[in-house]
């Protein structure tokens, strides 16, 4: 199993032709709650055309890495990020995010922008003011596990019709698996977080894509976004919930790789 020196697990998964070498890497960062396979369907998509790197964010998945030892920060995530993209070799990537991994991928962007190809957001954000639900999540973890914020966080998250009662009972059993000190330690990070007055720097091909209907990120968050960023593009994706990434995979998949298309063509 690959880690980091830091202990952060990651995969590689390239699909192209032997003789094809010459395009560069997607890095995928998930969000809290899950791991990595939530990317699972995006794989085979941009997989057969672009190398892949997913790993899971650390206190999640494989990347066992304990929150009671020291007090996390966004440039911790930051590190983790370019710290994968260093495991595998690459020295610049295109990024790829959801939730909170899409704030981080924007700030990994931020912090070595000559690294960053591209970025892309799904039913993330640059801020924590107001994001909807974190005051909450403190008091849904009062029982001692994940159990009720797990069930809280589907409702936000999925209509019942938006994909196969296995993938979402697959979902449910991931997100119950959540460390409540990791969950509660990173939602303070994003609640904090406010990237605002650094967007203007990004010359980068950015764009953002935000689902009508999360309950945690607001689509006047996307409209300011844009304001901020010159050439940014945004997607609004009707009757989604916070699942966007999950749900509308193949969708969203393939406007990423025509997106890469466009950009390395």
């Amino acid at each position: 199993m690959p880690l980091t020196h830091n202990s952060i697990h990651y995969e590689l998964t390239d699909l192209r032709p032997p003789w094809v070498k010459s395009t560069s890497a997607v890095l995928f960062h998930h969000g809290i709650g899950i791991n990595m396979d939530m990317w699972s369907q995006w794989v085979p998509v941009i997989a057969a055309h672009y190398p892949v790197i997913r790993f899971d964010m650390r206190g999640f998945g494989e990347s066992k890495i304990s929150q009671s030892t020291q007090t996390w920060t966004l440039t911790d995530l930051v590190t983790d990020v370019w710290g994968v993209a260093d495991a595998v070799g690459c020295e610049s990537v295109h990024l790829v995010g959801e939730s909170m991994g899409a704030t981080v991928i924007l700030a990994a962007a931020l912090a070595q922008p000559e690294r960053a190809l591209s970025i892309r957001m799904l039913n993330g954000t640059f801020k924590g003011q107001g994001i909807g639900e974190l005051p909450d999540w403190e008091a849904q973890f009062a029982s001692g596990d994940a159990q009720g914020w797990s069930k809280r966080m589907m409702q936000n998250r999925f209509y019942q019709t938006d994909v196969s009662p296995e993938a979402l009972a697959w979902f449910e059993a991931e997100q119950a698996k959540t460390d409540p000190a990791v969950a509660i330690a990173l939602g303070a990070i994003l609640a904090r977080t406010d990237l605002t007055s650094k967007l203007t720097r990004l010359a980068m091909p950015t764009a953002i894509v935000l689902p009508d209907q999360s309950p945690f990120v607001p689509v006047a968050h996307g409209d300011e976004f844009v304001r901020n960023v010159k050439h940014a593009d945004f997607q609004i994706v009707k009757g989604v919930r916070h699942g966007l990434p999950f749900v509308r995979a193949a969708e969203q998949a393939n406007l990423l790789l025509e997106t890469l298309n466009r950009l390395t063509n």
